[in-house]
């Protein structure tokens, strides 16, 4: 497999309509896997989408969501916690770093079956709820609220793409080394974010549905 499609979204906050958008896109899109960044409110509405939903789901936990997210999602076969866990799938590798101030200095390789410090972890895609510092986190006043252990971390491991969300005012992406940061924050008028990964040409394409 020289590509891989991912239908990704932070940000939904409960609200079932968000829910809704989601899984039409996911009907309309075929994509591969699907990453939720964060700040999902795990609420009734919330597990009727999973049933709905046939491909990997990978997790993270944002600021406002709770560890217990874990432990609800356990029953479902094709759900991912991927909050400090390293997970392959079709040849590309997710890490997840989940919550308002992410740091941890290892992470659990489901593949592998073991614990790898975060210094040694191999990642195609980095999953996190809040941006690096300084890129895709600028709010509506012009304060940048991103994590500087975030931007560390990607800037060690080069990841071909990181995703995040929490600043709801700067959906989009931006470039910075050889990583493409993708801010797929919903805010008030998103729908979904979907992010082609084509290996075999070295190219990331970026589609914000609103």
């Amino acid at each position: 497999m020289t590509g891989m499609l991912i239908q990704s979204a932070a940000d939904f906050h409960g609200r079932e309509s968000r829910y809704y958008s989601f899984l039409e896109g996911l009907n309309e899109n075929n994509p591969d896997i699907a990453v939720l960044a964060g700040d999902i409110d795990s609420n009734p509405s919330f597990f009727d989408f999973l049933e709905k939903v046939e491909i990997p789901v990978l997790i993270i936990p944002g600021n406002m969501d709770g560890r217990s997210m874990e432990e609800e999602t356990a029953g479902f076969d094709n759900v991912v916690f991927l909050h400090e866990k390293i997970y392959g799938f079709n040849g590309i590798n997710f890490i997840g770093a989940g919550g308002g101030n992410p740091r941890f200095d290892r992470a659990y390789s489901i593949t592998e079956n073991k614990w790898v410090p975060v210094s040694d972890a191999s990642a195609d895609v980095l999953v996190t709820h809040v941006p690096p510092k300084g890129i895709m986190d600028r709010m509506a006043l012009g304060f940048h609220i991103g994590s500087e252990w975030v931007k560390d971390i990607m800037e060690t491991m080069k990841p071909r793409l990181l995703i995040c969300g929490h600043v709801h005012e700067d959906p989009g992406y931006a470039v910075h080394g050889k990583t493409t940061v993708v801010n797929c924050s919903i805010g008030r008028k998103g729908k979904y974010t979907l992010v082609d990964v084509d290996r075999k040409n070295d190219k990331i394409e970026v589609n914000m549905i609103v």
